[in-house]
């Protein structure tokens, strides 16, 4: 299989301190599949001050042009390569093909020419006109500049899809990137590296890439003043933690975190035929394993059973999880043996709290190999219990019911979190005013996708700070200064 296990540091593929090696481990089957490169604090130190000298002494940062023909040809390389990462995702992530034909894959590079554009045609300088001052008569305008150096630590569950969703706009933006993943998933960041070194114009310390085994490597990037920004996504719990490290330096942060997502379905639906397949096909993508995802479904008290029948039909529909490389495969397995026993343990309170098993609710039977659990769906849940409450990040879905729309919206609001959301209704007017009244980020009207390269997305709460994609995406990752000379 080609992939890349060395780290990319001052524009060099190497090896990483004394050599140092873990295992890179295939979900779907248990077994090691390669060694990645284990980063040392020396390697980390090393990449840093790569960064920081790049910006500060070469030109990439003002550069506009260069940046835009880099972005391109990187997005050519991973074209020319597509297949590879492809079969690279499926082996890393347990990312079912399908998948990698969308937001595993396909999709996230296409970040890449995005971001070429907006940067090429980009208002770096804006006029703020002439006005009367303490100083007399004044020019004034306002100049966007690059924040810097930019530490980005990303997690597993769609490594390429959050790779390229920080380091595009950054690059763009003219900061220089020093890239972490998850020690689950080096490979998609290492060949991202590697094709960086070899098919790009990209300067020597523009972009640095390191693994490591040791998850505590990333927190070096947190508490060092030469980093001028950190953009997580991973957890509330990590995200605290990474809150209060940048607060020593002041150090400005981007924080896409947990969620415990609603759909709403209200009362006029005329029947749950779009509700079902969203919602099993939803929870099916990435095995769950994703910060976005509906993971709770509010169902009119009125129409409870009916929607939960509805919905179990079409998890049955679906099917289980299966092998990844099966172009039939809609669901792989989830990351590691201890994220399947978090999905287990999570299951099993909810069973003690009172939840009721419509189907699912075990590891898949026949798949003992790799990490594998069925699509799941616990009714007779209310908004108090853990699995209502917490991220459980796997194949589960739990359904709660309303009594009419305030008691709904109420429901909805009653979380830490506010990522994301979806309402269902046959009257659209009060589908979207029931919307507009849910403290989340982004939100699906009848199933309408909002993603895309140029959707801003982040979360209300406890589910971030600020806004990874799009222009405001792109804007995250800029500093502006204000100007003014004396008009003669």
């Amino acid at each position: 299989m080609w992939h890349e296990h060395r780290l990319l540091i001052d524009g060099e593929l190497r090896e990483a301190s004394g050599g140092a090696t873990y295992d890179n481990v295939n979900p779907a089957t248990g077994e090691v599949f390669g060694a990645a490169a284990d980063a040392s604090p020396a390697d980390v130190e090393q990449a840093t001050s790569a960064a920081r000298r790049a910006f500060d002494e070469t030109g990439w940062s003002t550069d506009v042009e260069l940046r835009v023909r880099c972005l391109r040809q990187l997005h050519a390389a991973m074209e020319a390569h597509q297949e590879q990462l492809t079969e690279l995702t499926i082996a890393e992530v347990g990312a079912p093909r399908t998948v990698c034909a969308s937001v595993q894959l396909a999709e996230p590079m296409g970040f890449l020419p995005y971001y070429a554009d907006l940067a090429e045609g980009y208002q770096w300088r804006r006029d703020l006109g002439a006005r009367d001052t303490l100083g007399g008569p004044a020019e004034r305008w306002t100049e966007a500049e690059a924040v810097g150096v930019l530490a980005a630590i990303t997690p597993w569950n769609v490594p390429n899809q959050i790779n390229l969703a920080k380091i595009a706009p950054a690059l763009a933006a003219g900061c220089t990137v020093v890239l972490k993943p998850a020690p689950e998933t080096p490979f998609t960041a290492l060949a991202l590296g590697r094709l960086i070194a070899e098919h790009t114009d990209i300067p020597a310390g523009v972009v640095n890439v390191i693994s490591s085994a040791d998850k505590a490597i990333g927190e070096l990037l947190t508490t060092d003043s030469r980093v001028d920004m950190i953009s997580f996504t991973g957890s509330t719990a990590t995200g605290r933690r990474i809150m209060e490290a940048a607060s020593a330096n002041v150090t400005r942060v981007f924080l896409e975190l947990g969620g415990k997502s609603v759909s709403l379905v209200l009362d006029d639906v005329a029947d749950f035929g779009m509700v079902a397949a969203t919602a099993a096909f939803g929870t099916a993508t990435v095995a769950g394993q994703g910060c976005a995802l509906t993971t709770r479904i509010l169902l009119p008290r009125s129409r409870y059973d009916e929607g939960v029948a509805a919905i179990a039909d079409m998890m049955a529909a679906v099917g289980g999880p299966g092998d990844p490389s099966d172009e039939a495969t809609m669901m792989g397995p989830l990351i590691s043996p201890a994220q399947l026993a978090r999905v287990e343990g999570y299951v099993a309170t909810g069973i003690a709290e009172g939840a009721r098993v419509v189907c699912g609710g075990r590891c898949t039977e026949g798949l003992d190999a790799g990490n594998f659990y069925d699509l799941t769906l616990l009714a007779d849940v209310t908004n108090d219990m853990t699995v209502a409450r917490e991220e459980i990040f796997g194949p589960v879905l739990v359904a709660i019911a309303y009594d009419d729309d305030d008691d709904a919206v109420a429901i909805a609001n009653d979380s830490i979190f506010g990522l994301s959301g979806a309402v269902f209704g046959a009257d659209e007017a009060r589908a979207l005013a029931v919307a507009r009244r849910i403290r989340t980020g982004t939100m699906s009207i009848n199933g309408g996708v909002w993603y895309g390269p140029d959707v801003p997305f982040g979360g209300y709460k406890q589910s971030g700070i600020g806004r990874e994609m799009g222009v405001a995406g792109f804007e995250e990752y800029l500093e502006t200064k204000a100007f003014a000379r004396p008009i003669a």
